[in-house]
């Protein structure tokens, strides 16, 4: 594949509970090949990374960002400025760890970007050199955008992202680097009738687990040893439901369940 989704990132006010959260819950485990204990936590399942930061002032706290590495960068910036002059790609500093790179599709949401050559966007590098895999893994990453159908086709001309078969619960555009889904979400004002507004931007994301029974057994126990590892409740009021029902209908997994930040995630074992 010409692009992989290698990481996603969040900012949280409490980023150390966070990071324990994902590796208490799903099993990811700590980069040591960049230490940055003042800027943040990288977690991962060794093929994406979880990058949970410390969440700013000015700045929103939840999920920010994903990243990408490709081929070629100014391949990429090339199919991006002859049909989406709306998107662009800027250099990066050279102290941040994680991309060459920035960019935003045609609605402005954000991915970082690196070349698979580059030593740069290696920060899992650890993890890849063990070679090893995990039952538990980060599988989806969900953008909610008002021109969804416009944007799944930047990410499918650009980057190669290969379309999946349009889910008949879920609605919206669904692509994969082979592993990875980016689900990209219609977004306009009805859709939240009875609950607050979502803005439009990152929604949740997803993971796949070996066996969803076994999976929420864990989930109760890891609850049960400490509380402040535990999900954030779903539902329980008029409007709670109305946000819960909400994911159920946007999401293609088999449970939904939200961190302790209050970040969605869709859970499968298919």
């Amino acid at each position: 594949m010409f692009a992989q989704i290698n990481h996603m990132a969040m900012n949280s006010a409490n980023w150390p509970m966070m990071a324990k959260f994902y590796e208490a819950m799903f099993g990811l485990k700590t980069s040591g090949k960049v230490s940055r204990p003042a800027n943040g936590v990288s977690v991962g399942d060794g093929y994406v990374g979880l990058n949970i930061n410390p969440q700013r002032d000015g700045y929103i706290g939840g999920l920010d960002h994903f990243g990408m590495k490709v081929d070629s960068v100014d391949v990429a910036l090339e199919r991006m400025q002859k049909k989406f002059p709306k998107a662009n790609i800027v250099k990066r500093p050279s102290t941040r760890p994680f991309a060459q790179y920035s960019g935003h599709d045609p609605d402005g949401n954000v991915f970082d970007l690196a070349e698979k050559t580059s030593k740069l966007n290696e920060i899992y590098a650890d993890q890849a050199e063990k070679a090893w895999t995990q039952d538990r893994y980060l599988n989806k990453f969900a953008i909610r955008t008002l021109n969804a159908e416009a944007c799944a086709e930047f990410y499918a001309e650009v980057f190669e992202l290969q379309p999946l078969n349009k889910n008949s619960v879920a609605d919206g555009w669904h692509l994969s680097d082979g592993r990875v889904t980016l689900s990209i979400l219609p977004w306009s004002i009805p859709m939240f009738e009875g609950m607050s507004i979502k803005r439009p931007g990152l929604d949740h994301i997803g993971f796949k687990v070996e066996n969803l029974d076994a999976f929420k057994a864990h989930m109760t126990a890891v609850a049960g040893s400490n509380p402040y590892l535990a999900p954030m409740p779903l539902g329980g009021s008029k409007e709670a439901d109305a946000r819960r029902n909400f994911l159920v209908r946007s999401a293609t997994g088999k449970m939904q369940i939200a961190d302790p930040g209050a970040v969605w995630i869709d859970i499968t074992d298919e």
